[in-house]
């Protein structure tokens, strides 16, 4: 037994000693790595913003952020008293395959087709969009394809006001009314 007490502790302190990255890395692992997440963000005690996330990874000292098959859920409109996002009238949906972000900036891109949806029935897709937290803006250069419960609208690029629920539109801009489809 004593014989075997010796190898087996310098087996453990070579597996706790630094680890040694490969030559030509130039990328350091996450350090945090968390599957099937729930998300949820606060300002005070008011829950601002709900979702989900496949998956998500943490890089501590940039403070960088990257989730995959990605929901979340801003709320509308709601009262003093009301903790939790509203329901299904006002607020808005994102769906992404990717969003990457910083938490010291507060700044976010989402990306590889971003879906946005309303409770008033809009629904707007568009390759990528980035998200400015403090301002409560999104925006996209990349083209927008809106399609709403009477109209329809492509446009070059985006402005998105979740203080007020109001779209801007800019570029080439065509709008479908009544019965779009």
């Amino acid at each position: 037994m004593p014989r075997l007490l010796l190898p087996s502790l310098l087996v453990l302190l070579a597996a706790c000693g630094p680890r040694h990255e490969p030559a030509g890395t130039a990328e350091a692992p996450p350090q945090v790595v968390l599957h099937g997440v729930q998300l949820q963000s606060f300002e005070g005690d008011q829950l601002v913003l709900a979702g989900r996330a496949a998956s998500l990874t943490y890089q501590r000292t940039e403070g960088a952020v990257s989730a995959t098959d990605t929901l979340l859920r801003i709320p509308g409109q709601r009262g003093a008293e009301q903790r939790a996002p509203a329901g299904p009238r006002g607020g808005m949906e994102i769906r992404a395959p990717l969003m990457e972000g910083s938490l010291s900036s507060h700044q976010l891109t989402a990306s590889g087709g971003v879906v946005i949806r309303t409770a008033e029935g809009m629904v707007a897709r568009t390759p990528q969009a980035t998200y400015d937290a403090p301002a409560r803006r999104a925006r996209g250069k990349d083209g927008v394809a809106v399609q709403g419960p009477d109209y329809a609208l492509r446009a070059d690029s985006f402005d998105l006001s979740f203080a007020d629920g109001t779209f801007t539109f800019e570029g080439s801009t065509r709008t479908v009314v009544g019965g779009a489809q």
